[in-house]
Parts: C-alpha cells; sequence; structure tokens
C-alpha cells in the first residue's frame, strides 16, 4: 500500500494571484521589471510568459521533490507560463551513493547502500568532474520489483550521460529522463550561471561597497527567524564574511569574506572562484530568474531570513513562493501489526535482569529479596569494606536468582529483541524519502494525477490541455 499525502500552499487557485507584475521599484540603477527581463534574456529564459520555477541539488529525489517538478509541470502545461529549473550545483557530497530497502529472509528489513561513485570532499558538483558508476548486481535478491527496477534504471541513466561536462549536469540530466514520462524537459539553469548575470554583478558590487552593512542585516534576519536553523556570518573589524563559497585551489568550498568579493569583481586570471550559498542563490533567483519559485517545506523555512535580509538590506521585495510537498511510502509495512511500544519492551527486560524476583509484576517497587539486599547495602557506611562486601554480595544473589529464572528471562529477552526488530522494522518502512525511480510507476502515476486533478477546481486547465492529459500518464 502507498500512501499519498500532497501539500499544495497555497492552492493552484492562488498560484495567478501569486504572480505580480514587475515592479517599477529602481536597484542599481534600474527597475526591478528590467532586471527580470535583462537577466532572463542573460539565462535564455522566456522573455515574454511569467517564469515559474523550482530547483534541488541534482541528488537522487523522493517523490516529496518530485512533487515540486510535478506542480510547475502541471501548471506550465495551460501555456500561459514558462518553466524553468534550477541545478544546485554549488552543492557538495552526497551524490555517490543512495539507499535502497532490503528485507531479510527472516522477514526483518535492512537498508542497503548502492555505490555510484566515490565523491571529491568538498568539490562543489558543477566542479566536479561527471564519473562512470560501476554495473549493479543483475539480480537482487530480497527486493521490492519496483526496487529492483529502479536501480536499474538509476544506474543506465547515469551512466547514459557520463560525458557530461560536470557531476551536477550528469546527475540533472539522469533526473530529467528519470522523470519524464511525468515532467517534460525544463530550461535549467545552473547557480554557478546565476552568479554570472550582469545582475549578479551589480548586487555583489554592492556588497562589496559595505559589506558590514550587508552582513549586520543579514544576521538581524538569522536573529529574528532564529527557528530556521540558517547561521549567522562572521563580523570584524577588518573584515567580513559574505553568503558565498569561495573555491580553493584544491576545488573544496570554503567560506568568502569581503576581500575575495572585491578581488572577484576584478575579473582577472587572479579573481578567486565563487558560488553563492543558500539565501545568496534564492534572492537572485526571486529577484531575477522567476515570477513564482515553489520550494518544498523545508525550503520555504529558511527563505523567509533571505525574504527578511533583502528588505532589510535593499529595501525591495522578492518575487513570490508557492510549497509543494508529498509524502509517499513503499509497500513494506505490515498494517496488522499492533502499536510497538520498544521503550516498555526494554524496561521490562531491564527489570528482569536487575530483580529478578519481580520481573513479572506491575508494581514499580523492587521485589521482596531485592529490598532486602538493599537495605543491607543502605547500613554499610559508604566507602567501606563491609558496604563494597554487601554490594558484591546483592549481586551474587541476584544472579543466583536469575539463574533459577532463566527461562522467563530469556522469554522476555525474546520479546524485546522481536520488539526492537520490529521497531527497527518500522521505521524503514515509514521511510519517504527513498529515490524516486524506486516506487512503482502506478504509484508516481497517482500522484501526478494527484496533482494535476489540483488544478481543475480553479480551471486553470484548457480545453487543449485536457485533450493532452494521457502525456502525464508517460
Amino acid at each position: 500500500m502507498v500512501s499519498h499525502d500532497l501539500i499544495i500552499q497555497p492552492g493552484f487557485d492562488r498560484w495567478r494571484d501569486l504572480i505580480r507584475k514587475p515592479s517599477r521599484t529602481k536597484i542599481f540603477g534600474h527597475t526591478l521589471a528590467d532586471w527580470f527581463s535583462k537577466t532572463r534574456c542573460e539565462l535564455g529564459l522566456d522573455v515574454v510568459k511569467p517564469v515559474i520555477a523550482t530547483g534541488h541539488q541534482t541528488l537522487l529525489w523522493h517523490p516529496g521533490i518530485l512533487a515540486k517538478y510535478l506542480a510547475v509541470h502541471s501548471f506550465a502545461r495551460t501555456g500561459d507560463f514558462a518553466a524553468a529549473n534550477l541545478i544546485v550545483d554549488q552543492h557538495a557530497d552526497g551524490f555517490g551513493d543512495f539507499e535502497i530497502p532490503v528485507r531479510r529472509g527472516d522477514g526483518s528489513l535492512v537498508v542497503r547502500r548502492m555505490h555510484l561513485t566515490t565523491p571529491q570532499p568538498g568539490v562543489p558538483m558543477g566542479l566536479h568532474e561527471p564519473f562512470t558508476p560501476p554495473r549493479p548486481f543483475q539480480r537482487m535478491t530480497g527486493v521490492l520489483p519496483s526496487v529492483a527496477e529502479g536501480v536499474q534504471l538509476i544506474y543506465e541513466k547515469v551512466y547514459a550521460h557520463r560525458d557530461a561536462v560536470s557531476a551536477a549536469r550528469q546527475m540533472a540530466a539522469a533526473l530529467e529522463d528519470m522523470m519524464h514520462p511525468w515532467v517534460d524537459p525544463m530550461p535549467s539553469v545552473t547557480a554557478s550561471e546565476l552568479l554570472e548575470t550582469t545582475f549578479a554583478r551589480a548586487l555583489l558590487t554592492k556588497m562589496a561597497d559595505d559589506p558590514w552593512h550587508c552582513t549586520r542585516c543579514y544576521n538581524q534576519a538569522v536573529v529574528e527567524h532564529s527557528d530556521a536553523g540558517i547561521g549567522t556570518l562572521l563580523i570584524r573589524d577588518d573584515y567580513v564574511e559574505l553568503p558565498l563559497w569561495r573555491i580553493r585551489e584544491d576545488g573544496r568550498r570554503m567560506h568568502a569574506y569581503d576581500g575575495d568579493v572585491q578581488m572577484w569583481l576584478v575579473q582577472n586570471e587572479a579573481s578567486p572562484k565563487l558560488m553563492p550559498r543558500a539565501l545568496l542563490l534564492t534572492a537572485l533567483i526571486r529577484l531575477g530568474m522567476c515570477d513564482l519559485f515553489v520550494h518544498g517545506t523545508g525550503g520555504a523555512n529558511y527563505d523567509r531570513v533571505m525574504e527578511q535580509w533583502i528588505e532589510n538590506w535593499l529595501g525591495v521585495k522578492t518575487s513570490s513562493i508557492a510549497v509543494v510537498s508529498a509524502t509517499l511510502h513503499l509497500p513494506l509495512a505490515d498494517h496488522d501489526e499492533e502499536e510497538i511500544d520498544i521503550e516498555q519492551a526494554r524496561r521490562s527486560l531491564r527489570r528482569a535482569w536487575h530483580d529478578p524476583e519481580s520481573a513479572s509484576s506491575t508494581s514499580s517497587r523492587p521485589g521482596p529479596l531485592k529490598r532486602e539486599l538493599l537495605g543491607e547495602l543502605a547500613s554499610k557506611p559508604y566507602g567501606s569494606s563491609d558496604r563494597r562486601a554487601a554490594f558484591f554480595h546483592m549481586h551474587e544473589r541476584l544472579g543466583t536468582f536469575r539463574d533459577d529464572r532463566r527461562e522467563s528471562i530469556d522469554a522476555i529477552g525474546a520479546a524485546y529483541e522481536q520488539a526492537r526488530l520490529r521497531s527497527e522494522n518500522s521505521d524503514i518502512a515509514s521511510r519517504r524519502t527513498w529515490a524516486f525511480p524506486l516506487y512503482e510507476k502506478e504509484a508516481i502515476d497517482t500522484l501526478a494525477q494527484q496533482v494535476e486533478s489540483a488544478t481543475i477546481p480553479a480551471g486553470i486547465i484548457t480545453e487543449k490541455t485536457d485533450r493532452n492529459r494521457g502525456d502525464i500518464q508517460g
């Protein structure tokens, strides 16, 4: 049984209202409307229709992230909007493997890690060379049929794009292929390309002019939204940290400072390579790339910090966001099982071991023997040899009692072990973050239909789109 819990906030019927007319507010000598047009032109995006975008690190997405792409696809299919995909190519690590659930012969579930490559630690995916994944096992035991098929598909698609310009582009192309039954290809933009736009240069020039003011506004926003989990930037009299990465000579990321930005603006052979960090990236997206950005729940949470920072620093508002996510489970759970109380089972085993006389008692008091032994221990002076002797005597007597009740204690131990395994099984079965290719195609079909049907009450689906609805079935 696969569950579908879909979040679309606000509903599709309000998305058109979120897309405001381009602002005539001036920033860096031009209106925001002019910056939007210029930036999209430089990025090769649509300059006529409103642009709805989403994006993520090019890891193997779970269905909750896929739901964002389904939503952008569904909304853009009306013909009134253009779609765009952001490739977060400054992300490092985490793309070298993925996990799958495996059921062992005794019925228990374990998580197995499937290897794609060994990434260079700390090197952004946009600067990491593409790779050739090893061939997966042709026969996989203990896995769902959809998982076995998904593993083969993942290796096939990642292998097919081994000649891409970077690991980020390789994984992005593989993901696009695997989404294609449900999501049309979208024009893509990398975080690195966003930083090369004229608007980004104007923004970084503003940073370099007064980095202290920029960072103070940033930190103020972080403090005001402390629940978002964003850290503050370092401010010193002689240098200031800014929300960028500087790429070291070995390709790894490190925090960037105002001097790095000043050198980058010179644009010569000595200029450092810079890449945007999370809040600067979303600022560039929502001030120049798109009219509406579709976040997941996590991104929407931290982007409140960016909105406050930009308003504090530049006095302008960014374009709007919507939130889309979904929860799907693989059919791994045994729904006939009773609720598992692993803590109660642990307490029962602990009591059976330390107070075997009262192992089956519902009272919280120690048994008569344990009370007698504790009383004897308490009567001896602290630190005395008599107290130590009483302590060892107590454990000797309890050990004898355990031997006499070995069968019942073993039964309690077996019950705990069974509860522990069932609890681990439940944790694995309830996991929602498996890569979407591991799910049955019919489950993703249903999710895609659910996303598309959410547009119907608002009258967004046109007659032309209705006739082509079969496209989403792949």
